[in-house]
């Protein structure tokens, strides 16, 4: 029975490392989709900035750093862009809890 516990954690920590890296690689469309709308220089500098870093720096410095640019200019096409990563980076966070509970619970049940 043991056995079956320690798969369900080794899915668990699959689908919480698959959610986690999901949800940075939306994390960096999004705002690479916003800094071409505000009109920064190199958006995909912001974008691998922002999703990266030591306990989301980049991303507290990009949001710090946007106020000096308002919106230029958004197509429909760039909003429906943004609100898709909104919604798959709170898919990426949901496969991130339902990865932790499922490793935590195998875990706890083999010891």
């Amino acid at each position: 029975m043991e056995k079956y516990f320690t798969v369900i954690a080794a899915i668990g920590a699959a689908a919480l490392i698959v959610g986690a890296i999901f949800a940075e690689y939306q994390l960096f469309c999004l705002v690479k989709a916003d800094a071409v709308c505000r009109g920064l220089k190199h958006p995909n500098f912001w974008g691998i900035f922002s999703a990266t870093g030591n306990s989301q720096s980049g991303l507290i410095m990009y949001l710090i750093g946007r106020r000096r640019f308002p919106v230029i200019s958004m197509t429909e096409e760039q909003k429906s862009v943004i609100e898709r990563c909104k919604k798959k980076i709170g898919v990426g966070i949901i496969f991130i809890v339902i990865g932790a509970i499922m490793c935590v619970w195998g875990m706890m049940m083999v010891i």
